[in-house]
């Protein structure tokens, strides 16, 4: 989420303001210290007019046929 929302030139406070949050709470969640709601994440995501899906991790597919 940081390289899409650097490539748009939107800051903390951007996302803070789409999401209701503090931009302090903007920051725990980009650092990882608190997972985003996936209701926030559907939010940046139609904000920024991406997949929701690009900001979450990779599935793990090991051992998979």
């Amino acid at each position: 989420m940081r390289a899409e929302l650097a490539r748009q030139q939107k800051s903390q406070r951007d996302v803070a303001a789409q999401v209701g949050l503090s931009q302090a709470s903007v920051q725990l969640r980009l650092v990882g210290e608190r997972p985003f709601r996936a209701e926030e994440l559907a939010i940046i995501a139609d904000w920024l007019g991406v997949p929701a899906g690009q900001f979450l991790p990779p599935l793990a597919t090991a051992g998979v046929a």
